[in-house]
């Protein structure tokens, strides 16, 4: 840790310098009631604010990032997340009035974990020195007892949550937690054109041969009860066509008969991309994977904007193509049967995730989007939201935090109307922004 921290260190000397040394406590920044917070413990959670920006994947190394205007007033990322951050804190002093009002009182037993927490990070993260550990910390405008200060902070909200809203968020009904997803959480669908495929076995068009098991000897056609089910126009479609033409050289094990599709001049096999198996070359027991070339990514890349300008307003459309032609198309019938779920105003360590929320948080239901991530391109739908879909044990992945959320939301509301009694020494910020301190993950 120290070897990886060292330079961000240096870059942060004139910090330290401005800290004076890292002052006990440090000045007091915000008074609510009886509480105090140092303008040392706000470096210390816009460490933080940068540290899940840094993992969401902003470049939050790059000076032109944070020198980027959010507004015509000459606000800058910067700006707009050194204020997110101080009211987010100001919000916390205002809770801390109520802790008070409540007559809540920290147990001992809980500064003394805080305490040992501390102990262990000065033996493992500070080889046992306080001073290497205050070294370490001095890259988020903090020290030992700003640590332990901001700890305290938080153990007291946690328990004034407890208090209010049950452990856990018990106390919050059913019918709270489906207002707060209709009113935060927005839903959407995406399918991908990657830049690299795994090599398989293709026919003379291209397209991946599909068996009926893995010993890859008998070809899987669509299933006559799928085509059956088809409307008219395209169950018409279908057909089987002697081995011979363009199929005259298909080994025995195809059969007697081929199964194609024809639209116009087109006609390709009718494979059962549902449930056939595709050979895979493997090596090492992995697949081996190849890249497309240049003018197969930009032919991709035409592709993706030709779907998302038939999709659009047509979910059922695009789910076609999300079975027939995405890259990840497991991911929805594994992972989001009903979509991908966000919340408005989160923050996604993944960079995909980050991505595809960013997108969608801004577009109208029924709208497609394209966009490039890591070289693949992705096609985007938001849709409506479904009734329930919490509740669903499928969307668990999506709806891990939702009870959280609501409780934040709702305290929100309840230290919204304590603001006024909240104080902030505006003095102490003139030259303190995000900036400032380094990316921090563990503390």
């Amino acid at each position: 840790m120290k070897k990886m921290l060292s330079a961000v260190l240096a870059l942060l000397l004139a910090l330290v310098l401005l800290l004076g040394g890292c002052a006990k406590h440090g000045k007091t920044l915000i008074k609510a009631g009886k509480e105090k917070i140092s303008v040392n413990v706000f470096m210390l959670y816009l460490s933080r604010m940068k540290g899940a920006l840094a993992e969401s994947g902003a470049d939050v190394t790059d000076e032109n990032y944070w020198g980027q205007y959010l507004s015509y007033d000459h606000a800058t990322v910067a700006d707009y997340y050194t204020a997110q951050v101080l009211e987010g804190l100001k919000h916390i002093a205002a809770a801390m009035i109520i802790y008070e009002e409540s007559g809540l009182k920290l147990p001992k037993s809980t500064e003394e974990e805080i305490d040992k927490w501390i102990d262990e990070l000065i033996e493992e993260d500070g080889n046992g020195s306080k001073s290497a550990l205050n070294e370490i910390l001095s890259a988020y405008g903090a020290n030992i007892t700003v640590l332990r200060d901001a700890a305290i902070l938080e153990a007291k909200l946690t328990q004034l949550k407890e208090s209010l809203y049950g452990k856990g968020g018990n106390k919050i009904s059913d019918a709270v937690l489906e207002q707060y997803y209709k009113d935060t959480y927005f839903r959407g669908f995406q399918m991908q054109l990657a830049n690299y495929y795994y090599k398989h076995e293709r026919d003379d068009n291209k397209i991946a041969k599909r068996y009926t098991d893995d010993t890859h000897t008998k070809i899987a056609y669509l299933p006559q009860s799928v085509i059956d089910a088809l409307p008219e126009e395209e169950r018409a479609k279908y057909a089987w066509v002697a081995k011979e033409g363009k199929y005259a050289n298909y080994e025995a094990a195809y059969g007697d008969k081929i199964l194609v599709y024809r639209d116009g001049e087109t006609e390709v096999v009718a494979y059962d991309k549902e449930n056939g198996v595709i050979w895979y070359e493997e090596q090492n027991g992995e697949r081996v994977k190849e890249l497309y070339t240049e003018a197969e990514m930009e032919e991709r890349r035409r592709k993706a904007e030709q779907i998302a300008a038939e999709c659009k307003g047509d979910l059922e459309k695009f789910m076609v193509y999300v079975t027939e032609l995405s890259d990840n198309s497991d991911f929805h019938k594994n992972s989001a049967p009903t979509g991908m779920y966000f919340s408005v105003g989160t923050y996604h360590t993944d960079a995909i995730f980050s991505g595809f929320s960013n997108a969608l948080v801004t577009m109208e239901i029924g709208d497609t989007c394209t966009m490039t991530i890591n070289g693949s391109h992705y096609v985007l739908m938001r849709a409506e939201l479904d009734t329930g879909a919490w509740k669903n044990e499928k969307n668990a992945r999506w709806f891990s935090t939702l009870r959280g959320l609501a409780l934040e939301y709702m305290l929100q509301q309840k230290t919204t109307t304590y603001l006024d009694r909240v104080t902030v020494n505006e003095d102490l910020l003139e030259g303190v922004d995000i900036t400032q301190v380094a990316s921090n993950i563990i503390y």
